[in-house]
């Protein structure tokens, strides 16, 4: 801690420039640097200071440099961009989904979100500070209760500006914390988000109670102006050592009871400028479902490697199914299927690359589900470039069996092949060369099998999952941070789905399973034919609560009843094209079909005042009944 000492004991010198000139640095000879803690080297041009290191140090700041998204093991290499001149953005940028910034000593400045989230949905994230336990290291320890000066410089954002521990002068230089502009959320329950959106049932935190306290989430947060010193990034305007005549600085938030408060360094924005080559140079090609399919360079060519990225207008998406994002890329003529996942940069930006497997044009399918929304598929077409390519014709699978790498799917459907009809799709996975049933799949994506549904002529799409044997929550004790679709049991040897369809037509159908960690699509073409009855129009039932069944989910999700009365619900659905077949409330054992076009009426006896929830079969779309 010798180094560090020294630094807040010294008398302050004004340096000809902070940014170049604050870094703590190796002291092992250049060639053993890349494996040594502290800052390896420091250069600079016009725009930037750039700094190297493994984000190694023999001091600590305890939490403040938990490592939520870095678990890689072995040498580390951190190469900091920081901008000479920042400036205050236009529009403030969210910070990256992890590192945010970087100290002295060249350690890396994680997102306090960190990776850790209530079921793993993304949507409530845990306070990584507030959840650790580690005691406050010495370092830390010495900033927090040296209160009669100002405190050191301990780092920079990575939007330039600097940051301060939590001691700084005020208009008339006298040392004074600073305190946070975020509070507590007195809301009483975790269905909404601090921004104003109503969750879905499936999307909402735990009760506030004894073992998720109020502060345990980020979004347990909320931004009032004025009600501390800092503003919503965290900083403030100041005159500080290295910056006498002012800066915008960040600091280190207290409370009045001097205990580190949220948003602790830098807040969910940055005050300024931030530009990171992932962010850089992206153009709009188009735009649907509120999503903005971006490219860097055009136009796309066949064999080549393709940037893209897909920008959510969302503070967040819920994580469904171990991803925030599903991207089904499919040629025209339904020859070629991807399935693939860009990576966030930030909660609104995925960023990714794809080289098209020939010249042609493809549709792009972005499976997301928004906060207070169920899944949504936005649809775009692109235009790839190179030779010509052969257009295949689609046909009806003849035996509907496909094999691919030694495993035979055998496809069996039940009920009638028509639109506007639940049809059950069927698939037996068998060795080919011997016939013996599959007994060793591994879980993709959270389930044993994907099934991705698309009409010839690209209009209709569906992402179906297998039916859950149960989908009941499993009995305590268990982790609330597994992914809630996380798949139990022994691994199958049949994977079955239900959906419907809108329209009829041709449909190519493929199924994903991963085996030995190889994921294998199935490829079928099935016909559905018109269905030539005439659609029947749900009626009303007097003295019930209607609740609407589509492919967004249940409408209203949240029905509220009387206690000790008894409870009449109908359930129409409107269409075929979902997978709520059925309706099951677990907690009363209740487990009922859902014909499209049909009103169904569940009737319930008079319940004590409590919450209970319902869900169709496949655990994907989920309400709940509040009894008052």
């Amino acid at each position: 801690m010798k180094t560090w000492l020294l630094l807040l004991c010294l008398p302050i010198v004004v340096q000809a420039d902070a940014r170049l000139d604050s870094w703590i640095l190796s002291k092992l000879p250049p060639t053993a640097r890349t494996m040594g803690p502290e800052v390896h080297t420091v250069s600079a041009d016009d725009n930037f200071v750039t700094v190297q290191s493994a984000g190694l140090s023999m001091q600590s700041f305890g939490a403040l440099e938990s490592r939520p998204y870095d678990g890689a093991k072995g040498l580390r290499r951190f190469t900091y961009r920081i901008p000479r001149r920042p400036k205050p953005a236009v529009q403030p940028a969210p910070v990256p989904l992890e590192v945010i910034g970087t100290f002295i000593n060249g350690v890396p400045l994680y997102n306090v979100a960190g990776a850790l989230s209530y079921h793993d949905q993304n949507i409530w994230h845990v306070d990584a500070v507030a959840k650790s336990s580690t005691p406050v290291p010495g370092l830390l320890r010495t900033i927090l209760e040296r209160s009669q000066a100002h405190s050191p410089l301990i780092g920079f954002a990575l939007d330039g500006y600097p940051i301060y521990g939590p001691y700084g002068w005020d208009d008339n230089r006298a040392v004074r914390s600073f305190r946070s502009s975020y509070r507590l959320r007195n809301s009483g329950s975790r269905r909404r988000l601090p921004t104003g959106e109503e969750l879905t049932p499936a999307q909402e935190g735990p009760p506030i109670d004894a073992e998720f306290p109020n502060g345990t989430f980020l979004e347990d947060y909320e931004y009032l102006k004025g009600h501390g010193d800092l503003d919503e990034h965290n900083g403030r305007f100041a005159k500080t050592p290295e910056f006498p005549k002012g800066t915008y600085a960040y600091f280190l938030a207290m409370r009045e009871d001097g205990v580190m408060a949220y948003p602790y360094l830098i807040g969910p924005s940055y005050k300024g400028e931030f530009s990171v080559p992932e962010r850089e140079d992206w153009k709009p090609l188009s735009s649907a479902e509120g999503l903005r399919l971006s490219f860097k360079r055009q136009p796309w060519r066949a064999g080549e490697l393709a940037a893209f990225a897909v920008v959510s207008p969302y503070p967040l998406l819920e994580r469904v199914h171990e991803k925030e994002m599903h991207v089904m890329v499919i040629s025209e003529d339904l020859a070629d299927f991807s399935h693939i996942h860009p990576d966030p940069v930030t909660g609104q930006l995925f960023a990714g690359t794809y080289s098209f497997p020939h010249a042609g044009k493809y549709w792009i399918y972005v499976d997301h589900t928004p906060p207070g929304q169920t899944q949504t598929i936005a649809k775009f077409q692109v235009t790839v470039q190179g030779p010509p390519h052969p257009r295949p014709q689609l046909r009806v699978t003849g035996e509907n069996q496909t094999t691919v790498s030694g495993v035979r799917a055998t496809l069996t459907t039940k009920g009638l092949m028509q639109a506007g009809r639940d049809i059950s799709f069927h698939f037996a996975l068998t060795e080919a060369s011997t016939g013996n049933l599959l007994i060793d799949l591994d879980p993709y994506l959270g389930a044993w099998g994907h099934v991705l549904v698309v009409r010839q002529e690209g209009d209709e799409v569906v992402h179906a999952h297998p039916l859950e044997a149960n989908i009941t929550p499993p009995s305590p004790p268990f982790s609330p941070w597994i992914h809630s679709h996380a798949m139990p049991g022994p691994s199958p040897s049949e994977i079955e789905t239900i959906t419907g369809f809108k329209r009829p037509g041709l449909y190519k159908i493929w199924l994903q399973v991963q085996r030995n960690g190889t994921v294998l699509a199935f490829p079928f073409v099935v016909r559905i034919a018109a269905n030539l009855e005439a659609s029947s129009v749900p009626k009303r039932i007097p003295g019930a609560q209607v609740i609407q069944v589509s492919s967004k989910g249940y409408s209203p999700a949240r029905i509220v009843v009387e206690a000790n009365k008894p409870i009449r619900l109908v359930f129409q659905r409107m269409d075929a094209q979902n997978c709520a077949n059925r309706v099951v409330v677990p907690e009363l054992g209740i487990d009922r079909e859902l014909t499209p076009g049909k009103s169904v009426l569940i009737e319930i006896p008079p319940q004590k005042a409590k919450e209970f929830s319902f869900s169709c079969g496949m655990g994907m779309y989920r309400g709940s009944v509040v009894v008052r």
